[in-house]
């Protein structure tokens, strides 16, 4: 985010806490990274009387240095299992939330710098963070139906929150998709640059599917979402991440090319 002065602060991050069942949503500023920044500002989040959100049994969160050291002490001294997401994907709802705040605020810049000097240019973002979470939090959802607020309301009654799937898809999924048996095999679909360790874009002679065949290791069945799958090896190693259906490749039978093609 632009760095933004407020008094003698100099604000450079944007941190996002994030309900996945109800959407509800609280963002807070950041000066910098530092696992006792990042402490302080979720137990204040989570201590504070206004806010609705309880501590969480799950946080999931990437794998930066602020969620270690201290802030890693107060989770586990509430009781609250720490989850590093695998990729972005892992850690999808908060990436997306970053770009849609960005957007807003940059809208809000845009506005300001049009009545400025050109030698002068707009950083603010940090004044318009609980207005921006207070209209999120009341504007209905497309995934649940309502609005985070509504959601809340509902869940503190103890009523579930089931979430539409965030895609349309072509075929049956949840409990009516057909589920894969352990005694299969398959290849999953590589991500770009994942094989040769490069970066992450794909180049014409990369492979598209994994050289190695794996097994099931476990699936998750979920009402309304795609079936997902863990993958191992003879050995018991696989990759750490999930797979949906169209990431897998049936393998009928295992066939490797000839030893000599190794000498030549």
């Amino acid at each position: 985010m632009p760095h933004d002065k407020v008094g003698n602060r100099i604000y450079k991050y944007r941190g996002v806490i994030k309900d996945v069942a109800t959407r509800y949503r609280r963002s807070f500023p950041l000066t910098d990274k530092t696992a006792i920044q990042m402490a302080r500002v979720i137990q204040k989040i989570y201590n504070d009387l206004n806010c609705p959100l309880n501590w969480p049994k799950l946080l999931i969160v990437d794998k930066g240095t602020e969620y270690i050291g201290e802030c890693r002490d107060l989770l586990l001294e509430y009781g609250v299992k720490i989850q590093y997401a695998k990729s972005k994907e892992g850690n999808a709802i908060a990436e997306r939330d970053h770009q849609e705040f960005e957007k807003h605020s940059f809208i809000q810049q845009d506005a300001k710098d049009l009545l400025l000097p050109l030698s002068k240019r707009s950083r603010d973002w940090v004044r318009s963070l609980r207005i921006n979470d207070d209209n999120f939090n009341s504007a209905p959802t497309r995934l649940i139906g309502m609005s985070p607020n509504e959601a809340v309301k509902k869940a503190l009654k103890g009523k579930k929150i089931i979430a539409k799937p965030a895609i349309k898809h072509r075929r049956p999924i949840g409990y009516d998709e057909p589920c894969l048996s352990h005694f299969d095999i398959v290849r999953y679909l590589l991500k770009p640059g994942e094989l040769e360790h490069g970066p992450a874009k794909r180049r014409i002679t990369d492979m598209n599917w994994s050289p190695q065949v794996y097994y099931i290791r476990k699936s998750l069945v979920q009402k309304n979402q795609p079936i997902l799958y863990w993958l191992e090896d003879e050995k018991g190693n696989g990759p750490e991440r999930s797979f949906v259906r169209e990431e897998l490749q049936i393998v009928k039978e295992v066939e490797y090319p000839p030893q000599w093609v190794l000498t030549n």
